[in-house]
């Protein structure tokens, strides 16, 4: 294929697409085979109602490991488009991906839904993937066209259509339309992967994932992705929005007294409706005036990532917040080692200022991000498990002097131990009295205990309860949701998509997937990363067990990455990610979490691959902030809210095009912890552990982070600075670093670093 770069993903010597025969032709079919086993068919007529009425066939010519659609639409009239279906061949799948749901004829994918598009099947014989092209999938835009497919799993069919669709039936679904026809011409092209590797059976993900990268997301990366400044310009967008003056600081920081000590974090929801050129009075909070320490809305990861940008620019005041944020966290009282993860004054529902009580009526509450069996007194294990990571980490970046957290973990930890299920499962909510709510009383959010003990684990060598615990969540995990693709948690259901929550555990049976999050993915690659590492010593069929797991996960989160830019988003979307299989956002801020773990998987494995998408995350993360350096989404806010200006750079809408197209593109509010804050902690913690510039000398490789580019000649490190700046920091896989001095841009650092300072 064009501008294959084989040493980006090629394992073994492994060739993932394939030459295709047409081995029969009848009146409605081409058959094409692989090495003489059939893979699929094309049907050479539209599909039947509700979405093939006026439709116009596709015409299929094959070449290589391509099918190329083409067709004339009628000059007039209307019908529900150009259409092809292709039936797969491959009985008895165990793996199935969409990109979004179709859970009833009428429903499709959208192309709204294309971050990186295919269908995906694979049996015990063969992993076969249908990837659309994009670029096709923009041509057709161009034309008036909007293109969509849907999967029909129990009749094995894909249709492929370019046509119209709209937002209908949930949040957020997509049903055909018709579209009017204009003697439109329409190609659409549509690449045929498979692979009889065993891994890639196992990992179906992982062969779509590469192709994708290599195809679209590699060249956008090399160009600098979704990146348009320094990203220390973008932080100190941040600090003087929500701590500085002349930003909106009087309503971001709140300030409080916790058992006789200050404290203080971002408030946790921050709108429109609160712009400083809104009188006091009129001031209104949209969501309760409070304070989260929650698996999304984590004050501790702000903090632990402000307190590292606090010592990179030497700012005792950043520190200062940092740790104030931190008492928050350690002063929720605990209960047989339990503990709340909201602290909230009231209010909401945009009530007035003068209507919400202040501080000194606060107390400790629970996320309502809950299914409705749970109590609003109910504990999330997920939320608690999560920041006990984080303080975990706190306690060995604030250094000698902190006591407190890693006791307070233990006595989180002990509980957890105590409450896992016979199946190895932690329970998703336990309430006061030990009951354990039955939705989602098992799923993959058990990753994220498993994770936490495996990380006290590394700590307490002798504490062998911490390691069994989470190897028996790892089995629970591996046979359960990892097995399944059963990606189920609390975003999935009880969030802004609610559908299909009264049927959690249910498979959708059209669509041949469950209604899927991205977030479950990402805990369960870090669970089996961290197993790899902490269970594996010594073992190395264990070892690699545990990362081929991880690495199935992770490509499969993959497929939520953004690869390209579409016209129709109005801000650079490469990097970023999506929500799930049921949903419409672009970049939607969760992209700053993920970062740090697609680069830890480049150190323990060495596919460039994924420190390129670790570092399009990091880059996205900062795409939706309002400041003059992204003049794209700066127009868009200012169309959306006009009373910004310089007071609101640093402002972040979560993500943009929630709703799908045709809404409301750029929405109202700030959530600082899941958005800008979010971001500038992900910022500080790459750069304490990658610096600007990534070299890894055993394998003669070098990576650009900060928005510079970095190739290895001979034993020389190349450089390129896309802004000007005077020198970056080159950090080394060994742990060494050096200063890379820049003139007109361009500078160089020897491949062998200098020797690693002493902790």
């Amino acid at each position: 294929m064009p501008g294959r770069r084989r040493p980006l993903y090629e394992e073994d010597g492994a060739v993932l697409a394939v030459v295709l025969a047409a081995i029969r032709m009848d009146d409605e079919t081409t058959t094409l085979t692989r090495e003489g086993m059939p893979v699929l068919r094309v049907w050479e007529r539209a599909a039947p109602e509700p979405v093939g009425r006026g439709a116009v066939p596709l015409r299929v010519a094959v070449s290589e490991d391509t099918l190329t659609l083409t067709a004339r639409l009628p000059e007039g009239g209307e019908g529900m488009g150009a259409q092809a279906r292709l039936e797969h061949l491959l009985p008895d799948a165990r793996h199935v991906w969409v990109p979004h749901v179709t859970p009833e004829p009428g429903f499709v994918a959208g192309d709204h839904a294309f971050r990186s598009p295919a269908v995906i099947v694979a049996n015990g014989q063969l992993a076969l993937a249908l990837v659309p092209d994009v670029e096709d999938v923009e041509a057709a835009r161009r034309a008036g066209l909007r293109v969509w497919l849907d999967y029909d799993h129990p009749a094995r069919m894909v249709t492929l259509a370019a046509g119209h669709y709209s937002t209908a039936g949930f949040h957020v679904g997509y049903r055909a339309e018709p579209v009017k026809y204009a003697g439109q011409e329409v190609r659409l092209r549509v690449y045929v992967l498979t692979s009889a590797r065993p891994e890639d059976r196992a990992n179906p993900y992982g062969l779509a994932a590469r192709w994708h990268w290599e195809r679209y997301g590699q060249k956008r990366h090399a160009e600098g992705g979704s990146q348009r400044a320094p990203l220390s310009r973008y932080c100190e967008h941040v600090e003087r929005w929500a701590f500085g003056p002349g930003g909106w600081e009087e309503t971001v920081w709140q300030s409080f007294t916790l058992e006789g000590e200050k404290a203080g974090a971002p408030a946790f929801i921050v709108d429109v409706a609160q712009h400083p050129s809104v009188p006091v009075a009129e001031r209104r909070w949209r969501e309760q005036r409070s304070v989260w320490n929650q698996a999304w809305f984590s004050t501790q990861r702000c903090a632990n990532g402000l307190l590292r940008r606090a010592r990179q620019v030497k700012s005792a005041e950043l520190e200062d917040r940092a740790r104030q944020m931190t008492r928050v966290a350690l002063r929720a009282p605990q209960k047989d080692g339990l503990f709340p993860s909201v602290y909230t004054a009231g209010g909401g529902g945009y009530s007035l200022y003068k209507d919400t009580p202040d501080w000194s009526g606060a107390r400790w509450a629970h996320s309502d991000r809950r299914p409705p069996s749970a109590s609003p007194e109910a504990y999330h294990l997920l939320d608690g498990a999560f920041t006990a990571r984080l303080l975990l980490e706190w306690h060995d970046l604030a250094g000698p002097g902190e006591t407190e957290a890693v006791p307070y973990v233990r006595r989180f930890a002990d509980r957890l131990c105590a409450l896992q299920r016979p199946s190895g499962a932690f329970p998703g909510w336990v309430e006061p009295d030990g009951r354990v709510p039955a939705t989602l009383a098992e799923g993959p959010e058990t990753a994220m205990g498993a994770t936490l003990l495996l990380e006290l684990a590394e700590r307490f060598p002798g504490e062998a309860r911490y390691r069994e615990a989470a190897a028996r969540a790892l089995r629970y995990l591996e046979e359960g949701p990892v097995a399944e693709g059963r990606w189920e948690d609390f975003e999935t259901y009880f969030s802004c998509s609610r559908w299909w929550g009264d049927r959690v555990g249910e498979r959708i049976a059209r669509s041949g997937v469950f209604k899927a999050n991205t977030l479950s993915m990402f805990w369960c690659a870090e669970a089996f990363l961290a197993a790899h590492r902490v269970l594996g010593g010594g073992q190395q069929d264990g070892a690699q067990r545990y990362l081929a797991i991880g690495r199935r996960c992770l490509d499969e989160l993959s497929l939520y990455q953004q690869v390209w830019d579409p016209s129709w988003i109005p801000a650079p979307c490469h990097g970023g990610w999506g929500v799930m299989n049921a949903d419409g956002e672009w970049n939607d801020a969760r992209q700053s979490l993920f970062a740090p773990l697609y680069l830890a998987y480049y150190r323990v494995t060495g596919v460039p691959e994924y420190f390129e998408r670790g570092v399009a995350a990091l880059r996205a993360s900062f795409a939706m902030l309002y400041c003059p350096e992204n003049a794209q989404v700066r127009q868009a806010y200012e169309r959306q809210h006009p009373a910004f200006g310089p007071e609101s750079y640093g402002f972040m809408m979560e993500n943009i095009a929630h709703g799908g197209p045709g809404t409301e593109v750029i929405g109202p509010f700030t959530i600082f912890t899941w958005g800008n804050g979010a971001a500038l902690a992900a910022a500080a913690t790459v750069r304490d552990l990658y610096g600007d510039v990534y070299i890894d000398t055993a394998r003669k490789a070098a990576f650009g982070v900060d928005g510079c580019e970095a190739t290895v000649d001979g034993g020389t490190v190349r450089v390129r600075d896309r802004y000007g700046r005077a020198s970056l920091t080159a950090a080394y896989a060994d742990g060494g670093r050096r200063e890379v001095p820049l003139q007109d841009g361009r500078g160089e650092a020897p491949l062998a670093g200098p020797a690693p300072a002493r902790p």
